[in-house]
């Protein structure tokens, strides 16, 4: 899945680089005698630019589907995957779908390998020439680049020269022309196989030393002869400098090039602006056409059902499971009703007595008391019950973030993945049909007949298995912290959980420990979900 990512970004980035080239490389033949060697220079902002654009977030298009459609989809999507450890059948198709990612893995290690190899190669070749005594003048590196002088630098050039040349490579220094070639160079190594890249490399380093000596010559417009003069002294040096610059010419064309457009009369400040403004409208359309060109992402919103706040005197005959579970309701939809929630938890005992206050009500002040957080745990919550109570009131009036159900399993704390499939999806559904924009937290049952560590390690190897096929981990997620309610020596920390036949108390189940555990466990979806930073 990576590979094939690089692989589409690394293309769209080519496409629409290769097409900004084109552009630019027009521009020059056009322009180049008519608007100035910095106006031309800041032209190749065009590629960059557009590219960018082509990965700006595409236009959205609404697309509204109805409850029942939503959760028809949902259930689909949950009950008709695969099993957990049934062998799939092997056919053409699943074939051709798993050479794919082969092959893309293959080309993505192909291209990465060519791209260490040139940068690599200009590497040393940087340090190559930096330990040449003929080369230069030139600036060596890119964070902090030194002035690389030749032997006869002093004898070569007289004091103007050398004033001149000093002059010009503090513009480069001072403008981070260092930082901009190694950048390019960058950029070409990555795109090894792209010719184009190649090409604009080259003539960026080309306008970057024709808009120099434009700056230098600006500062002393009298010395345009004395220039020339120290340009023709210098040797032409094909060597390419990847990671620097350079003011000798590539050959004796770049030269006389440079050599003519010192001839240049400044640009006015009207022709400077107009310039100007023709290169950003030109980035902006090309950018704009980048960014037209993806196709538009589609947002589905889910038609949410109308609140219906039905109290527990208003419930059919067994629909809740105990007169208790029917006033945990009542309290439910009142709070539902106030709206303003970030945060529901729905569970059993255990996260109702999240709320007792000889029990977890004070961890619960602490941690969430500050946050839009309630609990809708009640004792006696079944799955018939429970999605009773979310469809009538309590999933309704609010916005939630993050929805936390702490699960809830069979005898021993196992759980087969049919019955975690029956309870789980058709309560995972009633969640995105009511609350379709929050992410749910399937929180595992804690340890309580599993008294050592080991044997709770195989009951929750087999949880997990059997809560995977619901899990996407974009929407619905799944944690068990059910280590930490064991020792160093593998006993269950009965500060956590006490058992009557471990303790002799009657004051057994869950203890504020525990739901300081519980809390701190809830802690990294909290700050990534309810209140991101």
């Amino acid at each position: 899945m990576i590979a094939e990512t690089l692989l589409v970004t690394l293309g769209r980035v080519q496409l629409v680089g290769s097409a900004a080239i084109l552009l630019v490389l027009l521009l020059r033949r056009l322009c180049s005698h008519k608007q100035g060697a910095a106006l031309l220079y800041w032209a190749w902002l065009i590629v960059p630019v557009a590219t960018a654009a082509s990965f700006l977030p595409a236009r959205e298009r609404v697309v509204t589907a109805s409850a029942a459609v939503a959760v028809q989809e949902t259930s689909a999507e949950f009950v008709e995957g695969p099993a957990i450890g049934t062998a799939p059948v092997a056919t053409a198709a699943t074939t051709r779908a798993s050479a794919v990612p082969s092959l893309a893995g293959s080309v993505t290690v192909l291209w990465l390998l060519g791209a260490a190899a040139l940068l690599t190669r200009s590497i040393r070749s940087t340090r190559r020439l930096a330990a040449d005594p003929d080369a230069g003048p030139a600036l060596v590196g890119v964070l902090r680049p030194r002035l690389l002088l030749p032997a006869d630098f002093q004898t070569r050039f007289n004091v103007e020269e050398r004033a001149l040349i000093l002059a010009h490579e503090e513009v480069h220094r001072t403008s981070g022309h260092t930082v901009v070639n190694g950048l390019v160079e960058l950029v070409r190594c990555l795109s090894w196989f792209n010719p184009l890249a190649h090409v604009a490399a080259a003539r960026i380093r080309e306008d970057q030393e024709l808009a120099c000596d434009a700056v230098v010559i600006s500062k002393y417009p009298s010395r345009r002869r004395m220039y020339a003069e120290a340009l023709l002294k210098t040797q032409v040096a094909a060597s390419f400098l990847p990671l620097g610059c350079t003011w000798t010419s590539s050959s004796a064309r770049r030269l006389g090039e440079r050599i003519r457009m010192l001839e240049q009369a400044p640009r006015s400040r009207g022709m400077k602006i107009t310039a100007m403004v023709g290169i950003a409208t030109l980035g902006s359309a090309l950018g704009y056409a980048a960014w037209a060109q993806q196709p538009a992402r589609i947002v589905t919103l889910t038609e949410r059902p109308p609140a219906a706040w039905v109290p527990t005197a208003n419930a059919p005959k067994g629909a809740l499971s105990t007169a208790l579970e029917g006033d945990r309701h009542d309290r439910a939809i009142k709070l539902a009703q106030q709206g303003n929630i970030d945060l529901v938890l729905f569970g059993t005992t255990n996260a109702e007595m999240f709320w007792w206050k000889d029990r977890g009500r004070p961890v619960w002040d602490k941690h969430f008391g500050k946050l839009k957080a309630v609990n809708f745990g009640s004792q006696g919550t079944q799955r018939d019950s429970l999605i009773w109570r979310m469809r009538n009131g309590e999933l309704s009036g609010y916005d939630a973030k993050l929805v936390v159900i702490q699960t809830w399993l069979g005898s021993g704390g196992i759980a087969s993945q049919q019955d975690v499939q029956g309870t789980y999806a058709p309560l995972i559904a009633e969640i995105r049909k009511y609350q379709p924009q929050a992410k749910i937290l399937l929180f595992a049952d804690f340890p309580r007949g599993q008294l050592d560590r080991s044997a709770w390690q195989k009951v929750a190897r087999q949880n997990a298995a059997s809560f995977a096929p619901l899990v996407d981990n974009n929407t619905v997620f799944y944690a068990d912290i059910g280590e930490r309610f064991f020792l160093a020596d593998g006993k269950h920390d009965q500060r956590l959980w006490r058992f009557p036949t471990l303790s002799g108390l009657s004051n057994v189940g869950m203890q504020a420990a525990g739901f300081e555990v519980w809390a701190e466990a809830l802690q990294p979806w909290i700050d990534r979900f309810v209140r991101p930073r």
